[in-house]
Formats: C-alpha cells, sequence, structure tokens
C-alpha cells in the first residue's frame, strides 16, 4: 500500500534564526519583511501575545515588541535557503521519492512500508531533524496527500508526529476537521460548501452530489473529495525547469544616481547568472526594470527594457552588460527610483544550448565563472565580484536586524567557547 507524509517546519524563518541565538527559544519571535517593513513570521509565543496579523506594519508593532521582550529580526533568505536545503537533505534519507512543496514543507512517500510502525518513523523523523539541525518539524502520515495535510495539522498540536492509517481513525478526525482548512479549499470554496450545509470534512467527504461538487469547485475540488475518501488523485510532483529565474529588490532609500542603479542591476545579474548555473542552464533572454514607489506622492515612472543573447548564456559578465545597456534606454533622470530588478527567460539546459556558429569564442567565460563561484561557494558570497557591482551599495536593502550567514561563509561561522 502507498502512504503520504507531510512534513513541515515549523515557524522556520523564525526556527532558522533561534537555531543560533538559543537565548531567544523561549521567547517572541518575529522575522520582518525587506527593509524591515512588516512582520512575515511569528512563533507561538508571538501568537500567543496578539502578535501573527501577517504584513502588520513593523512601526506600529515596537511598543509591543519593548511590551513583551520580542526577539526580532530582519529576514535572512540566505541563511533560510541552506537551512532549508540540510533538512531536504535529510529527508531524502527516509523515501527516494519526495516532492519539495516549499522552502519548508515536503512530500514523502512510502511504499513497501506496511509492516513499519508510522508513529515511531515519524519521531526518528523528528528526532533526526531537531538533532542535525535544530529545526522543530510537525509529521504527519496518512493515505493521501490531502489527508497527510491534514494529518499534519493534528501533529502540531500533538507533540510533533499524527498517524492516521485506518478508516476510523481518519473519520474521528475529519468529523471535526473544518472545510475551509482543507488543503486546496480557499475561503470562497468554503463559503460555497457552507451553502450546501459542508461545515467539516467529514461532510465533504460523504456530500454524494458529485457533479455539483465538481461545477462549485471545478476538477480540483473533486480531486481533494476522492483524496478525503482515502483514493489516491494527486501523486508526487517533480521539480520542473524553470522557464525564468531572476533578482529584485526594494532599495533601502530613494535612488536617483543612475550610477547607483547601475551597480544594483549588476549585483541582480549576479544572482540570477549564479541560479541559472546552479541549475546548469542557460538563458536567451533577459529584462531589466526599475520603477518609483507607487505608495507615495511623488513623480511616478515605471522602465522596463528587454535584450537577447546570438547563444544561451550564463554569464555574469554577459548578463551585467546586457543590464546596463537596457538601463541607457530606460532610465530617466529625476524620479525617485525604489526598486530594481532582472528577469532571465528563455532558460534551457546547458546541454540543449545552441552556440552561434559566428561568435569567434562561444565558451562564455566558463573557467572564469567556474573560479569565481568556487572561490564565493570557499570563501563566502561576494569574496569576488564584478567591479560593477560597486563596494559600499548605499542603495541596499535595509535590514537591521540580520543575523550573519552562519553557514555560508567562513567569516561568519559560529564561535563557542568552551
Amino acid at each position: 500500500m502507498r502512504y503520504f507524509c507531510l512534513v513541515d517546519c515549523n515557524s522556520f524563518y523564525c526556527s532558522c534564526e533561534r537555531v543560533f541565538h538559543p537565548e531567544t527559544r523561549n521567547r517572541p519571535v518575529i522575522v520582518l519583511s525587506n527593509n524591515d517593513g512588516c512582520a512575515i513570521a511569528f512563533t507561538k509565543e508571538a501568537k500567543a501575545v496578539g502578535f501573527g496579523q501577517m504584513c502588520e506594519p513593523f512601526f506600529q508593532l515596537k511598543d509591543r515588541i519593548k511590551k513583551y521582550n520580542v526577539a526580532v529580526f530582519s529576514s535572512n533568505y540566505t541563511l533560510y535557503d541552506s537551512m532549508s536545503k540540510r533538512v531536504m537533505d535529510i529527508l531524502r534519507e527516509f523515501s527516494p521519492d519526495m516532492e519539495i512543496y516549499s522552502v519548508d514543507e515536503a512530500f514523502l512517500q512510502f511504499e513497501g512500508f506496511d509492516h513499519y510502525d508510522f508513529m515511531e518513523y515519524g519521531q526518528k523523523i523528528r528526532k533526526d531533524i531537531l538533532v542535525k539541525t535544530g529545526i522543530p518539524v510537525g509529521v504527519g502520515i496518512s493515505i493521501t496527500k490531502v489527508l497527510s495535510k491534514i494529518a499534519n495539522k493534528m501533529a502540531k498540536k500533538n507533540k510533533g508526529v499524527w498517524v492516521m492509517i485506518n478508516q476510523q481513525d481518519i473519520d474521528d478526525v475529519l468529523k471535526t476537521f473544518p472545510v475551509k482548512d482543507i488543503w486546496g479549499i480557499g475561503s470562497r470554496s468554503a463559503a460555497k460548501l457552507n451553502m450546501l450545509g459542508i461545515k467539516t470534512a467529514y461532510e465533504f467527504k460523504l456530500y454524494k452530489d458529485e457533479g455539483l461538487i465538481q461545477k462549485l469547485l471545478t476538477k480540483t475540488g473533486r480531486q481533494v473529495q476522492e483524496e478525503l475518501r482515502g483514493v489516491s488523485c494527486l501523486a508526487l510532483e517533480e521539480a520542473e525547469d524553470k522557464k525564468n529565474t531572476g533578482t529584485s529588490r526594494s532599495f533601502g532609500v530613494n535612488v536617483y544616481d543612475k550610477k547607483q542603479l547601475q551597480e544594483a542591476l549588476a549585483h541582480f545579474s549576479t544572482h540570477a547568472a549564479l541560479k541559472l548555473r546552479r541549475q546548469n542552464s542557460v538563458c536567451y533572454s533577459m529584462q531589466a526594470f526599475i520603477y518609483t514607489n507607487p505608495f507615495q506622492e511623488v513623480p511616478q515612472y515605471y522602465g522596463q527594457g528587454r535584450a537577447t543573447f546570438s547563444s544561451g548564456t550564463s554569464d555574469t559578465l554577459k548578463i551585467i552588460t546586457a543590464a546596463h545597456q537596457i538601463l541607457d534606454e530606460i532610465y530617466r533622470p529625476g524620479f525617485a527610483y525604489k526598486k530594481a530588478g532582472v528577469l532571465l527567460n528563455h532558460i534551457v539546459p546547458k546541454g540543449q544550448n545552441q552556440l552561434d556558429l559566428f561568435t569567434p569564442d562561444p565558451s562564455d567565460n566558463e573557467q572564469l565563472n567556474q573560479v569565481m563561484d568556487l572561490i564565493n561557494r570557499k570563501y563566502g558570497a561576494h569574496t569576488i565580484k564584478s567591479a560593477a557591482c560597486g563596494i559600499h551599495n548605499d542603495w541596499k536593502t535595509i535590514a537591521d536586524y540580520k543575523t550573519q550567514h552562519y553557514t555560508t561563509s567562513w567569516k561568519d561561522l559560529l564561535k563557542v567557547k568552551i
């Protein structure tokens, strides 16, 4: 028989920060968005004292933060990505069939595990991740993906692991599980089901007019209903090759100077090109954009341009050059620019790259990029970079509470005194 397991990290961003700041483990913790603008992640301790409204402006929280001694961190996505990869690597040891659903969630599929004690196995998953990364997780195991999602929600309330495999255990949970909390059923769909008298997952499971369900909730809603009945309709999904990738940021201050915009676009191009090389891909075109802050009463402008490459590329220097050429076309002086970014398009695997017959040297600076990547991987990001990225970067995102890159930079390696 086939079983599904959903592993979900608890308050992931906050948990990553707590790993390296153990003094905050019993304190409320929140993590802020880019430019320290809003609160986007909360621990259960923070929610217990009234925090938890997504995207509530930081300046409105400061008095309450002081009152409840809340630990505040700026978002550190480099750290979170690194910790996520560590969690996913551990999960691969428990099953070869895995779907990474998000940065903090993954589905595992178990086949040929009928003789396993799933409660014990779930506890081992949870313990291994906690010991090896310091990240607490919830583990939900059932017979379909939707049911494993529900089991995971139950696990968060019941010591971290919840197993529901036999029909009686499943029905006992579904009878009290609100239909609005089912994975794949949004608030609008829940409202439609409520009009039919369907309040719980169990009532949804038993509802017999399947044609009406498909009409109201489309094929997806019907699949969810079948999953509640124990019929597996949603298989694990393999990661698809990205059709585009990019990097963009809001500036910490308004930017007027073209040189600063050049530095920012060079910085973003460097990040985007590295993403390409990590997935062994190339791109055939790119876009770059700059725009003002639509939330301020200032003259507004949105500039965007495109460039194409004669053959696919992942070369940082080529992409920076193209970004600067686009900027020359779209830049308008006198505006207060608040955000910029680059987007790489028409991405294909490197092995499918069609080289330009008339290019004298189609090597794409490959050896140079390999050396730069090796140095930055060994000694930390941005150890070596193009001079076009600048040095001081006055335009950078505000992050007054940002922690170090403990897992990706040697100079930030945590020191433990014995």
